[in-house]
């Protein structure tokens, strides 16, 4: 008889949606890739209630354990006690492998906790948290470097460390942590999506491999960082040549942040369906990409290359994807404007990091026979 499929324990902030958010979509793909390896997951879902009684004293008993360096994200000794609770209820009721995916790395707390419950941890970031650009750009006070010492020493306590970038992982390096790296790419059920985007634009293509649509300019303009970037890239359009085929915003409440950006050859849709924004993925002559700060990786580029997408972008959004094919990077106005109004073919697949992949379910598979041998 075959022995049921082991179960990982997983903390994410996030619900995995193949559709959703850059962040819901790391998620997503992490949950594929464990279930591609054999492993199903346990997501740890906070507690509606709490007695207040230990919430007070664990936050206590968590402030003077670790002082400040005990979240990141300054949470108060109320809500340091939740965690604390929500963690070790959520650590002691878990009936599978003993293995933390730690993606939401907020906290000293679950990595500790978990630790001394046995566990292997092995944290995911979705970026590193020092280098959010809502933080960097927003407060000129503000000293990444001096986050980044203690979001270091969060991580070190893990047993394996994924980053998403090539860029993390050198830093971390730098930082005496040996992390590995493994690149976003859409999971099963989206890539699948994008494939069959890549043969209808195929289908549509000119004989040079071109596809002649508007330009297409993708974001959720309610992130401030996000908005900037777009907003750049339109004013940029306007003070130029307009591209003859035009551009087509789309994204939440891009309509009320760049309604000020329209101008003749500029259309914004505001938020659009998912069918909707499939049909315009299929049209478009190239997807564009303007990004500020150094956080993560942009799960855009992977999937609009994988569905045959041509993307223009500045140097901060291609990071880790610099000359791959169908990248097409600028730096100055002038570049941008006349990439703009370049025809661009269709770029060949990306493949699929399967090393990376392999790397990190040969890495849970050491880790759980570690725990195991530990255990006895």
């Amino acid at each position: 008889m075959k022995s049921p499929s082991p179960t990982l324990l997983r903390w994410t902030r996030f619900p995995s949606d193949s559709h959703g958010t850059g962040p819901e979509k790391r998620s997503a793909q992490i949950r594929d890739l464990c279930l591609q390896a054999g492993y199903t997951l346990n997501d740890m879902r906070p507690p509606a209630t709490v007695s207040r009684a230990r919430i007070w004293l664990g936050g206590l008993a968590m402030r003077a354990r670790f002082g400040k360096h005990a979240s990141v994200d300054g949470a108060g000794t109320g809500l340091l006690g939740y965690r604390a609770a929500f963690y070790r209820d959520a650590l002691a009721s878990h009936d599978g492998a003993r293995i933390l995916l730690w993606e939401t790395t907020y906290d000293t707390l679950l990595p500790t906790l978990a630790k001394e419950a046995g566990y292997k941890v092995v944290a995911l970031p979705h970026n590193l948290e020092a280098l959010v650009s809502d933080q960097v750009f927003a407060d000129a006070a503000y000293d990444p470097f001096a986050d980044l010492s203690g979001e270091v020493k969060r991580l070190a306590l893990a047993d394996a460390v994924f980053t998403i970038s090539k860029e993390e992982r050198w830093l971390l390096e730098t930082r005496g942590l040996s992390p590995h790296y493994l690149p976003y790419f859409p999971d099963t059920t989206l890539a699948e999506e994008c494939l069959r985007i890549r043969a209808k634009r195929a289908a549509i293509a000119d004989a040079q491999g071109c596809v002649r649509g508007p330009l297409l300019l993708v974001g959720s303009a309610f992130n401030p960082a996000t908005a900037r970037g777009m907003r750049e890239q339109l004013r940029h359009l306007k003070q130029g040549r307009m591209p003859e085929q035009g551009i087509v915003v789309v994204g939440p409440k891009s309509d009320v942040v760049l309604a000020d950006e329209l101008a003749p050859g500029i259309q914004i849709l505001g938020g659009v369906s998912r069918a909707r924004l499939v049909e315009l993925q299929e049209t478009c002559s190239a997807l564009l990409i303007h990004t500020y700060g150094g956080a993560g990786a942009v799960t855009r580029i992977p999937e609009a290359l994988l569905s045959g997408l041509p993307i223009i972008s500045n140097p901060n959004a291609a990071r880790d994807q610099h000359g791959a094919p169908g990248m097409y990077v600028y730096e100055t106005p002038e570049e941008f404007a006349r990439l703009a109004r370049t025809s661009l073919p269709i770029p060949p697949p990306p493949l699929r990091p399967a090393q990376a992949e392999n790397r990190f379910a040969t890495e849970i598979k050491r880790l759980i026979k570690a725990g195991n041998h530990a255990a006895r």
